[in-house]
């Protein structure tokens, strides 16, 4: 290997130049360049609070909606129960004062048609030796 004297080399030039006195005026170069402008400051504290205010609706309508769909669920499915109820236990109300109340139209929604023939009847009223149990029901 070779002996390397960096006192003796040529030295390398650098690509950089600097025009003269350009220090001196440097900071009064940028001072010009500089405008003064107020800066708007934004509180981190009031963009935190709308998102607690966001997060704190959310959790309002996801407790609201299930209990609101309950409420209203059970109140009409009750009333219909006890409604019924009251008309099957009720014993100053008779058939005919429920007829009496309704029109042509639901009487022909309340038909059944149970498709089902006199043969067919007949053959299982003469299968089926437990009678009874058609009698009383």
């Amino acid at each position: 290997m070779k002996t390397f004297k960096i006192e003796n080399e040529p030295k390398i030039k650098s690509g950089f130049i600097i025009p003269e006195n350009y220090f001196d005026h440097l900071t009064e170069n940028i001072m010009q360049k500089i405008t003064k402008e107020d800066t708007k400051v934004i509180s981190l504290f009031s963009t935190r609070i709308s998102w607690i205010y966001a997060a704190a609706a959310v959790i309002v309508l996801g407790l609201i909606i299930p209990i609101y769909n309950d409420f209203n669920s059970n109140f009409t499915e009750n009333d219909e129960v006890i409604l019924e109820n009251y008309i099957a236990n009720k014993s100053d109300i008779s058939d005919t004062d429920i007829a009496s109340l309704l029109d042509e139209e639901d009487i022909q929604k309340m038909n059944v048609d149970m498709g089902l023939e006199e043969k067919s009847i007949e053959n299982e009223l003469l299968t089926n030796p437990n009678l009874e149990q058609y009698i009383t029901n």
